[in-house]
């Protein structure tokens, strides 16, 4: 089958930053035209309305899902809104060490930020000043990794298949850091049977197969290339 446009969405690891990485290389093999929706640093349920315009495009016919972890939670945030519509200075470089500019989570008009395991504080720090104190300590102990945002990925994964088959867009799904088969929480196998997931996940296969990674644990474009024609266009082509 041929396609003309694909929708890639995705992380980090769905990014250039680093070089190309698996969109550009699925695009390429398919000989497609690639519209990429990748979100640093972002959780699920950021990808959720990237999809809704994605799937109203006519000329996307196949859309490939990478999932991230589903402790990264995303909150709205009305700081993030307020640079949006040019109320705030954006609080661009972050303080401290981390410098990454795509980690802004505007979206239309929407502002996100998505709690991570740690660095939550210099992160809202320039927005909300000291009353975020203790976030960090509080998320790593009573939220990261918690249940209740298990079952938010999968809600986030019912909105995207809900969307795709709304516009009868074929939908693939693959997983970076936890394996397909322990993303989706107990009783709802009947998802899972719907949907064409590739198994296991990304991370467990660069380990594997001892590719080179960035300082900060991505991959550059040699690294993608191996993962992708050993393990990534396998599954996906039996897929197609």
């Amino acid at each position: 089958m041929t396609y003309k446009k694909i929708a890639c969405l995705g992380d980090s690891f769905s990014s250039t930053k680093y070089g190309l990485s698996w969109p550009d290389l699925l695009s390429q093999r398919l000989d497609a035209e690639l519209c990429r929706a990748s979100s640093p640093g972002a959780g699920m349920a950021f990808y959720v309305e990237k999809c809704h315009d994605l799937v109203k495009d006519p000329d996307v016919d196949l859309v490939v899902v990478q999932l991230t972890e589903p402790s990264r939670v995303v909150i709205g945030l009305r700081a993030w809104e307020e640079i949006q519509q040019g109320r705030r200075p954006h609080p661009i470089p972050a303080p401290d060490h981390y410098l990454d500019t795509n980690h802004n989570h505007i979206y239309k008009d929407m502002g996100c930020y998505t709690m991570n395991i740690h660095n939550n504080e210099q992160w809202l720090r320039p927005m909300l000043g000291n009353t975020v104190d203790g976030v960090d300590r509080f998320w790593l102990s009573q939220v990261a990794g918690s249940k209740f945002y298990d079952y938010q990925a999968v809600h986030s994964v019912l909105a995207i298949q809900a969307l795709c088959q709304a516009w009868n867009k074929p939908l693939i799904l693959f997983s970076w850091f936890v394996p397909c088969e322990d993303f989706f929480v107990p009783g709802y196998e009947w998802l899972t049977d719907q949907l064409n997931l590739v198994p296991g996940c990304a991370n467990h296969e660069v380990n594997r197969l001892q590719l080179a990674k960035t300082d900060c644990s991505h991959l550059a474009t040699e690294s993608w290339t191996q993962l992708f024609d050993t393990w990534l266009w396998p599954n996906l082509e039996s897929l197609l």
